[in-house]
């Protein structure tokens, strides 16, 4: 099998759509909204498995006066395409993405039920914040709120001489 990621472009917008409307519990973003996002402040991955996007990743970079902070939207991979590393390859590829475009930190909410999002997120390097009650619905459940912190390069002022 041969993965690819990269960033998406408008001719995925009907794949992302079709991997969307297989996925219960995400987001139901019209082309309009996908098109928005691929052409606004936002990151797009995919991951292809043989030609065909196995997976998705989507971060809103929000614009605070003094620094950037990433928010993780969705991640999705195909049921099909599960537990082979896509997931982990999307988020990393994303936080890369992030950091590259200024990011300090990429924050997420997550069902306090999903142990496997919460585990590859550990392994990522998140750690917990906090807990929204009652965030997510059908079910209704609680949110953990997790962040992973960017290192932040230092850059030594030079004196000059006194």
């Amino acid at each position: 099998m041969t993965n690819v990621i990269r960033r998406a472009e408008e001719r995925d917008v009907a794949a992302l759509q079709h991997l969307q409307a297989a996925t219960p519990g995400m987001p139901e973003w019209t082309p309009v909204h996908w098109l928005g996002l691929l052409s606004g402040d936002a990151i797009v991955v995919i991951a292809e498995a043989d030609g065909e996007v196995a997976g998705y990743a989507v971060a809103s970079l929000l614009r605070i006066p003094g620094e950037v902070v990433a928010e993780l939207e969705a991640i999705v991979v195909a049921s099909s395409h599960r537990r082979n590393g896509l997931g982990n390859g999307l988020l990393r590829y994303l936080l890369t993405e992030a950091q590259a475009a200024g990011a300090i930190r990429l924050m997420l909410e997550v069902r306090t039920g999903n142990g496997a999002a919460q585990a590859l997120y550990r392994g990522l390097g998140f750690q917990e914040e906090g807990l929204r009650r009652r965030y997510y619905r059908d079910p209704v459940e609680d949110a953990m709120l997790m962040s992973l912190q960017f290192p932040q390069e230092t850059v030594a002022e030079e004196k000059g001489p006194e």
